[in-house]
């Protein structure tokens, strides 16, 4: 009968300390739904970086030659951009390495 009430008990208070936190949806801004929105055109053309220039996109491949992208524009800023993971901050770290791209520390590791 102890056992039972020890385990009520425990049982109680992990429900109610679990649903004690309010749940809240961040919506994702609008700047990175457009970059996801021209990734997806990109990875078309089998790569994963892209050059904005007057608000026309040019994939950009290893073999040198880029033509912007006819069926889409955008109003991301001129710059160049990638996509992928590795744009995020906390993005694991590849197997055997502890550092990301801009040489600082990873938050965790595969």
């Amino acid at each position: 009968m102890e056992l039972l009430l020890r385990c009520l008990t425990g049982l109680f208070i992990l429900i109610s300390v679990g649903c004690s936190q309010e749940r809240r949806y961040v919506y994702p801004m609008d700047q990175r739904l457009e970059l996801q929105r021209i990734c997806r055109a990109v990875s078309s053309r089998n790569t994963n970086r892209f050059m904005v220039l007057l608000g026309k996109i040019y994939p950009l491949n290893n073999d040198g030659r880029t033509a912007a992208l006819e069926e889409i524009s955008t109003s991301l800023e001129d710059a160049g951009y990638f996509c992928g993971t590795y744009r995020f901050r906390n993005a694991p770290c590849s197997v055997g390495k502890n550092t990301l791209i801009d040489q600082t520390t990873c938050s965790y590791s595969r």
